[in-house]
């Protein structure tokens, strides 16, 4: 249903939304103070990462996950510009060629998912590849979405990873 939801916004939606919620995270503190950013490059109409990826590459070390297809596993690589990326798996932009990054010198991972609620849960797309990585990660995750993907609860298991906040086109919510 939010798959579909989601394929169903127009361009000029996905477009206001985007920069809302980019606005939002730009202002955040932590954010500013972030030294190293992993995000994640958005395809199949969620809200866009383009211009976050600019501004961390003008001013923090940019990090973007590879995805191994075969262990459902992110290997987190520092890029250095938009030239440093290729289709990669599931035709979604990765490194051409990976530098891994250290998790414990990332500050903030922004996250995709296909819901979150109000309490910091999340859905991802059902293979655990953030999940592994989360369950590892100890600075802060952001769940970004469109508003419409939040919902009041969404099924949550013990390893599931809680969102620190999410960021929506109406707003920031940390108050779980």
């Amino acid at each position: 249903m939010m798959k579909a939801k989601r394929r169903a916004l127009t361009a000029d939606e996905l477009s206001a939304n985007s920069a809302a919620i980019t606005g939002l995270l730009l202002e955040l503190p932590e954010f500013r103070s972030a030294k190293s950013v992993m995000l994640y490059m958005s395809s199949f109409r969620e809200p866009s990462t383009e211009k976050i990826l600019d501004t961390v590459l003008s001013e923090k070390r940019a990090v973007i996950p590879v995805s191994d297809t075969l262990t459902h596993t992110i290997t987190p690589s520092y890029i250095f510009s938009r030239g440093d990326l290729t289709a990669g798996a599931y035709g979604i932009p990765e490194p051409k060629t990976v530098t891994p990054a250290d998790i414990s010198d990332i500050d903030i991972v922004l996250v995709p998912g296909i819901a979150f609620d109000r309490h910091g849960a999340r859905i991802g797309f059902g293979q655990g590849y953030y999940d592994r990585f989360l369950s590892r990660f100890r600075g802060t995750k952001i769940g970004i979405c469109h508003d419409m993907q939040l919902l009041d609860s969404v099924p949550s298991l013990p390893h599931d990873s809680k969102m620190d906040m999410i960021i929506t086109e109406k707003g920031i919510l940390n108050d779980f």
